[in-house]
């Protein structure tokens, strides 16, 4: 009876940490569904900063300073995308790393149950 106790202990554990894998992956998946959309972000923006709108010409004194204060602008936005995108990769890195953990405590909780399943 103590043995069957045990194994359920041990089926109890298992469902657990597959639960924490699950969350680990989808929090993954989250972080890497925010990595895309800043990238991109942080894509669009420098774009608009490389090429900026207007035909090519001579540019009055007036478009020019709109011009210079809008690239400003663009260029804080670009900063706080690059920023954020530096977060997020870095946050991706540690839930990759909790994903690893959770997997590798699933095996091991499974592994422990065929050692006792066999001893049985």
């Amino acid at each position: 009876m103590s043995e069957r106790r045990s194994l359920q202990a041990l089926d109890r554990l298992i469902r657990v940490r597959e639960i924490r894998a699950r969350q680990a992956m989808a929090a993954a998946g989250r972080a890497e569904t925010r990595r895309r959309a800043e990238a991109a972000l942080v894509e669009r923006v420098e774009l608009l900063l490389v090429r900026p709108a207007g035909a090519p010409g001579p540019v009055s004194a007036q478009a020019a300073s709109a011009r210079a204060a809008g690239d400003a602008v663009l260029g804080a936005l670009a900063d706080d995308s690059r920023a954020r995108l530096a977060a997020t990769l870095a946050e991706q890195g540690r839930l990759a790393q909790a994903l690893a953990r959770a997997r590798a405590a699933v095996d091991a909780a499974v592994s422990r149950r065929c050692e006792r399943e066999g001893e049985a």
